[in-house]
């Protein structure tokens, strides 16, 4: 498990998780600002919404790692996966 997926496991289990991810969004890397708006989907919609109408979109590429493989993808894709729900089950699956 990564130490992004890690903290944010940690803060989702906060009961002021939804503050605590929208105070690090304007702070964090890409990569951050990923991990917040899949925490921010699953603990508050709303703000999940507001921030991803407004968040830019850098053709910058991310380091992910998939399983075992490390690489580098698009910031762009992976938002739009991010607002497709393409990660909401994988946090409900019990932290490795």
């Amino acid at each position: 498990m990564s130490e992004g997926e890690r903290n944010l496991r940690a803060v989702l289990q906060q009961s002021d998780a939804s503050q605590q991810l929208q105070a690090a969004f304007a702070q964090a890397t890409p990569a951050g600002k990923l991990y917040i708006l899949v925490g921010l989907r699953r603990c508050d919609p709303a703000a999940f919404q507001k921030i991803i109408d407004s968040v830019a979109r850098p053709n910058d590429d991310v380091e992910i790692a998939r399983g075992c493989m490390i690489s580098r993808e698009p910031f762009r894709q992976l938002l739009s996966e991010i607002r497709d729900g393409r990660f909401d089950d994988y946090l409900s699956q019990p932290a490795r």
